[in-house]
């Protein structure tokens, strides 16, 4: 479509995101679309929150997390140019303090194997581990830890938070003024909200707490049977499976997802529990009063409450799950929760100015920008594409072409930022909810083309 006369290729994008958001039940869009250097089209579909009015914009902030790593890698390249930092000297070199615990990794890893994602270390963002899994420099692992423990060296460096460093080197020279890592408390309502079927934070505490309770079960069923010699378990001996089912898997959540995510999941269990409970009082209250309760008119007095039926509850459940696919609001992230590879909220318009200002190695430099392509390692193949790495972006060539990409995939949030470096063109595409991930790419395939869609495997 990039190549398409403007006026045919903007209805033609308007008509296919607008048929896909109603498919797919994505609540809110924002589109930039970038060809020779400059913003050519940019827009706007939806909603912010499934539980407002306001309206999606190019300016809209979103949470883009992983984008944030291409730019920071641009700034670590900035302080290279600038003579602050080299690729291949130790990051520890430039700290008084070792960040890093394992003394070894800490006098290996570089910046070049940070932007490259071969530091070894690991993803566990929301956790802060800053453990080594391999000999940095051998192999192949993303990690947002090393783009965390970069973002420590900058700041160090420049002697400023890391937000005010990205403010000072990078957004307010492209124009990005509405980017941030922090951002004031008023704007956080502004954010665009997050989006996820209503099954997903269910399952991901009750489907834990039902196999944790289940394996305790049959642990208390061996205990009972060859411990105390007998052949029937009673309500009472569950009691302790009852109450470490959901204690281990908030314990567990917390570890593997953080304090807010675990609040959201439980949080939407509990909702739902209640409901179907509230549901099933209600029809036993009404059964109560149309089948037993009444008398020519009058209430008898001697009439009684029907007994709980497994059977309406069951019923009530399944009933449940007809709503599971509902799309609801995750809380809003807070305005000063930091993280270097998580908590950047840009828009689709911010963003495209970055795509044009990578396009022309403002800031930088054409020699600078082009190293970060050049110095690409493979990662994997498919038939007709070779996928690597370069020094802060995803690379994928095939015979006619070469893009750059990298993606955010954060809690209930999708979204994509794709570079064709040789014609200076490139789309942004952020959505507000986890099934934004067909849509993103179906929009790069139709913008960048040409024969086969452009697509991540």
């Amino acid at each position: 479509m990039i190549e398409w006369p403007r006026a045919e290729m903007r209805h033609a994008l308007d008509d296919f995101i607008e048929r896909r958001m109603q498919a797919l039940a994505i609540p809110g869009v924002a589109l930039a679309v970038i060809d020779e250097g400059q913003i050519v089209y940019e827009k706007g579909y939806g909603i912010a929150d499934a539980d407002g009015d306001q309206k999606v914009t190019p300016n809209t902030l979103f949470e883009v997390g992983g984008i944030g790593l291409p730019i920071e890698a641009y700034a670590a390249m900035l302080l290279v140019r600038e003579r602050k930092m080299s690729l291949d000297v130790p990051l520890s070199d430039y700290l008084e303090t070792p960040w890093l615990p394992d003394e070894d990794a800490s006098r290996s890893v570089t910046l070049r194997q940070v932007l490259s994602h071969r530091s070894g270390l690991s993803d566990w963002v929301r956790l802060g581990v800053r453990s080594v899994d391999f000999k940095p420099g051998t192999d192949f692992q993303y990690s947002g830890m090393g783009y965390v423990y970069l973002a420590h060296v900058m700041s160090q460096i420049e002697g400023v938070p890391f937000d005010r460093l990205m403010r000072q080197k990078i957004f307010q020279p492209l124009g990005m003024l509405s980017s941030g890592y922090v951002i004031p408390e008023a704007l956080v309502d502004e954010v665009a909200r997050g989006h996820h079927a209503l099954w997903v934070p269910i399952f991901t505490f009750a489907g834990p707490a039902v196999a944790i309770f289940v394996a305790l079960a049959l642990v208390t069923l061996i205990v009972v049977r060859f411990g105390f010699h007998r052949l029937k378990l009673e309500p009472f001996d569950l009691v302790p499976a009852a109450i470490l089912a959901p204690v281990s898997t908030s314990f567990l959540a917390y570890y593997l997802l953080g304090g807010w995510a675990l609040a959201f999941c439980l949080g939407y269990l509990v909702a739902w529990l209640a409901g179907v409970g509230l549901v099933v009082a209600m029809v036993q209250y009404l059964r109560f009063i149309f089948d037993r309760g009444w008398s020519e008119g009058v209430l008898s007095r001697g009439a009684r409450r029907g007994s709980f039926s497994p059977l309406l509850f069951g019923a009530v459940f399944l009933a449940s799950l007809l709503f599971m696919t509902w799309q609801v609001p995750l809380p809003a992230r807070d305005g000063d929760d930091f993280n270097a590879a998580l908590s950047l909220r840009s828009s689709a318009h911010d963003l495209g100015l970055f795509v044009t200002g990578f396009a022309d190695g403002a800031l930088v430099g054409m020699p600078l920008r082009a190293s970060m392509v050049e110095a690409r390692m493979p990662v994997g193949e498919t038939q007709n594409d070779r996928f690597g790495w370069g020094l802060g972006f995803g690379t994928r060539e095939r015979a006619s072409s070469l893009t750059l990409w990298q993606t955010s995939a954060n809690i209930g949030l999708r979204g994509i930022m794709v570079i064709e470096p040789s014609r200076r063109a490139g789309v942004v595409v952020l959505t507000n909810s986890d099934r934004g991930k067909v849509l993103m790419q179906e929009v790069a395939g139709h913008v960048l083309g040409p024969e086969e869609p452009w697509r991540l495997p």
